[in-house]
């Protein structure tokens, strides 16, 4: 109950912070500041996505599994947020926590064979892969 509870509330945050634009990257950042906002994003991706993998590979997790995705996709948005992060990293990170959140509120009532969730998987995989490539392992 407590854990359905805490994904719930997670999830409408997440939702409201997608609602809000992030302010575009500002000119005046150096190349260190601009780096320093990709390493920063990449750290939290790699925290976000390690827990991902464990809780999804875990069998009878399918709580966990939940939590951790509303989480990463937490996690990812608010670390989207800073302003010196080049435009491809933030609109990666923000693609992949709106594909997490998909994703719980997919796998909610879906049965392993629903075409929707095999969808959603298929689109979080998927965006995965995108932000691996822009922040390697």
């Amino acid at each position: 109950m407590v854990a359905a509870l805490l994904a719930a509330a997670a999830l409408i945050v997440a939702v409201v912070s997608l609602t809000r634009s992030a302010p575009a990257a500002l000119p005046g950042f150096t190349s260190a500041q601009k780096a320093d906002a990709k390493d920063r994003l990449c750290a939290r991706y790699k925290l976000a996505a390690n827990a991902e993998h464990i809780e999804t590979n875990t069998s009878n997790n399918i709580a966990l599994a939940r939590l951790s995705a509303t989480n990463g996709a937490l996690i990812l948005e608010t670390a989207a947020m800073d302003p010196a992060l080049d435009l491809q990293y933030r609109d990666a990170a923000k693609a992949l926590a709106l594909s997490y959140q998909t994703l719980v509120a997919v796998a909610t009532g879906s049965e392993e064979d629903d075409p929707q969730l095999g969808a959603a998987i298929n689109d979080a995989n998927a965006k995965v892969r995108v932000m691996h490539e822009l922040c390697g392992d």
